[in-house]
């Protein structure tokens, strides 16, 4: 009986509260946070002649991040621009300032971030948002939205947080996004996901959808990334990453309990991975504690570290289990080589590596985004464009001389050769 009487309180509490008190939350959340949330509007210069036209190509959301006009948002918001504006909630408008990298933006494309500066030589101070730890965040918690649908400024919408570290989606390279049912539409890109203490929890990047409009579910990269990702392109113009130096690929299990393990297919030379001891043929069953159930959740998980971080392993061999420590480093290539790598991945998605063991050339790594799904982690490229090729110095000559177009390419998988058509660059990547 006095459980009944204490849920009756309970239920009573809730049907009879005060409907303004849960409103001044939602509120106080945005009169908070809207002074922190710009209009970017991305244009391109059409003609190279000095008085060139700009036509806009795209708008989107950014979030101010330091009082020094700072703004983060996503990469696929600038990527197409060659000049951008922004319109604060007070509505002065201002122009963006060149890095020293010649453009108006730091980017980093495998989590689909991006850090402008707003042009404040006139001495301008903003209000920049204040952000929240995204791993406090729980399922059903209420959270904002404010960003400028369809160019519609300072538009806000609410609701739930429905899940957390959500991965092979496909949307980015490293995933780890917050799933909620807030309405975000094309222009929501790159504004703040809010809680009700007005605190930045996520950057709002993706919707699920088959019309292209809003259909119950929307996606945001947490706010713990968006820190960490926005220090690095401002302290180093690039993100650092930690690097373990290994392939790994799903395999599906036909017996046991288990269903699926996550094994490792090559060590790459020099790596972290190779030093530690790490053998092809191991089972990675957990990192830092967490156990590894998919490539996703790997990738999640390593993709988060920073260089210097000292990750502990459990994997098994043969039917026994070893710990091992490591601290990840900064994957370094020869500067000869960095272009080419660099236009391989931003055309094609592919990034290639040594083999530890053989000397190969082995594809490391395919991004979800890649047109060229016949590809897997772990394949050995034996030819390029009809030309035999055995290690990356040979690979990369060849792909200068190609024009950096792949039309054909063999690869051995197991035991077998196969040849694969990645001629239709109308796909690139980018």
């Amino acid at each position: 009986m006095r459980r009944l009487i204490i849920l009756f309180l309970l239920l009573s509490t809730v049907i009879y509260a005060d409907p303004g008190e849960l409103n001044r939350y939602f509120i106080n959340a945005s009169a908070i946070v809207k002074p922190s949330v710009v209009n970017i509007t991305a244009y391109e210069k059409r003609g190279r002649k000095p008085g060139a036209k700009l036509a806009r190509v795209s708008y989107g959301t950014g979030t101010i991040i330091s009082r020094h006009g700072f703004v983060v948002t996503n990469h696929h918001v600038v990527k197409k621009g060659d000049f951008f504006r922004a319109v604060c909630s007070n509505g002065k408008t201002y122009d963006m300032q060149l890095f020293s990298n010649g453009r108006y933006y730091l980017s980093d494309n495998k989590t689909d971030l991006a850090v402008l500066k707003l042009d404040n030589r006139d001495g301008s101070v903003f209000t920049p948002v204040k952000i929240g730890d995204s791993s406090l965040l729980r399922e059903g918690e209420w959270v904002l939205a404010i960003g400028n649908p369809y160019g519609l400024r300072q538009s806000i919408t609410a609701g739930i947080v429905s899940s957390k570290g959500r991965d092979n989606i496909g949307f980015t390279d490293i995933e780890d996004f917050i799933q909620t049912d807030v309405s975000i539409n094309p222009g929501n890109s790159g504004g703040p996901l809010v809680n009700l203490n007005g605190e930045m929890v996520g950057i709002n990047t993706a919707i699920r959808s088959g019309s292209g409009g809003f259909q119950g579910i929307s996606f945001a990269i947490p706010s713990n990334i968006v820190r960490q990702v926005c220090y690095e392109l401002t302290e180093f113009g690039r993100v650092r990453r930690g690097w373990l130096g290994l392939i790994a690929r799903e395999r599906e299990l036909s017996y046991g309990s288990e269903k699926k393990i996550v094994e490792i297919v090559s060590v790459i030379r020099n790596s972290p991975a190779e030093t530690a001891g790490i053998r092809q043929g191991d089972v990675i069953r957990e990192i830092g504690g967490s156990r590894i159930e998919s490539l996703g959740t790997l990738t999640r998980l390593i993709g988060n570290k920073g260089v210097g971080s000292r990750i502990h392993l459990v994997v098994s061999r043969s039917g026994k289990i070893h710990d091992i420590l490591l601290i990840l480093r900064e994957k370094e290539e020869y500067e000869r080589m960095q272009n080419d790598l660099s236009l391989l991945f931003q055309s094609y998605g592919i990034e290639v590596d040594e083999d530890s063991a053989s000397g190969r050339i082995v594809v490391s790594y395919i991004s979800p985004r890649s047109p060229y799904r016949d590809l897997v982690r772990g394949d050995i490229i034996v030819s390029l464009n009809n030309r035999k090729t055995e290690t990356i110095d040979e690979f990369l000559d060849l792909f200068r001389k190609s024009g950096r177009k792949i039309d054909t390419m063999e690869i051995m998988r197991d035991t077998g050769i196969y040849e694969l058509n990645l001629k239709n660059t109308d796909n690139a990547y980018e």
